[in-house]
């Protein structure tokens, strides 16, 4: 049954892109349509209709100064009430018993958001040392089992549709290098989603050395925006008395950094993240 929507935002890597779509011939038989969103600097339309794809696909073009959760949102409005929406960032090998793995876990129907597991190097002796809650729901100890967690990759997800529909059936276009994947886990759980974690499935993420939203990391102070769209998620879903809390948190480290290095960058970005973060939603 043709019940997968497919959403891929592309910048500048069209042979990583290619690689993908490829992989998705084995998934052909679920794939209801694929909409791949082109913030290249050249067009790829003529690129991409040569290659032999076994399911239906769109390709729009979008500016190169929006942010890729603007291209998934573009993406969205093509959607055609299909039960799962799939998103994919472009820089992506799956084999081809991932899909089988991926259809045989969303099968019994208890599952509302599903989460691959991504393959790279050092995989298994990789360990996160947890230091906030957010992080203990958001990561796993290790990659040896499934779990649930907080926080969903917008570039690797299948998502039901009408948990996405709850959630608000958008990206928030504010998160530019941070948070999107905060933002989008919270709405889901918001939802009522149960998020799933399984890195038995593993997608290899290629991790291109250039193109996609690195960019955009290019042309911004990366600390402060880090700092701003760190609290903007706080405003966002949480009471002013946790905001003001994480705001007092972030002078305190921001005032001891200062007295033992004499740095005042991290302080600055603080107050001033802060400031700028009471953003309006979109």
């Amino acid at each position: 049954m043709k019940n997968f929507f497919l959403v891929i935002p592309t910048r500048d890597r069209i042979g990583y892109l290619s690689n993908l779509l490829y992989d998705l011939n084995f998934f052909s038989k679920h794939i209801s349509q694929v909409v791949i969103v082109d913030q290249s600097q050249e067009s790829i339309k003529e690129e991409i209709e040569k290659l032999s794809l076994d399911y239906s696909f769109s390709i729009i073009e979008n500016n190169r100064d929006n942010s890729v959760n603007h291209s998934r949102n573009l993406a969205l409005q093509l959607y055609k009430e299909e039960e799962w929406l799939f998103f994919l960032d472009d820089d992506l090998r799956i084999p081809g018993i991932a899909f089988e793995q991926i259809i045989a876990t969303l099968d019994p129907n208890i599952v509302d958001v599903l989460i691959p597991g991504i393959q790279f190097e050092g995989m298994e002796k990789a360990e996160f040392v947890y230091h906030t809650v957010l992080d203990t729901i958001a990561k796993p100890h290790n990659f040896s089992k499934g779990r649930f967690r907080l926080q969903v990759c917008s570039g690797l997800n299948i998502v039901k549709r009408l948990i996405f529909k709850e959630a608000g059936f958008y990206f928030d276009e504010n998160f530019t290098i941070w948070g999107d994947d905060w933002d989008y886990g919270m709405r889901l759980l918001q939802a009522g989603a149960n998020i799933y974690f399984q890195p038995k499935i593993l997608v290899e993420h290629l991790g291109a050395a250039s193109g996609g939203q690195r960019d955009k990391g290019r042309t911004l102070n990366v600390a402060l925006e880090k700092q701003k769209l760190y609290f903007y998620f706080y405003r966002k879903h949480f009471s002013a008395s946790v905001l003001k809390q994480q705001l007092y948190l972030g002078i305190i480290e921001g005032v001891k950094k200062l007295l033992r290095s004499g740095n005042i960058a991290q302080l600055g970005n603080t107050i001033k993240g802060y400031r700028m973060s009471n953003l309006k939603e979109n």
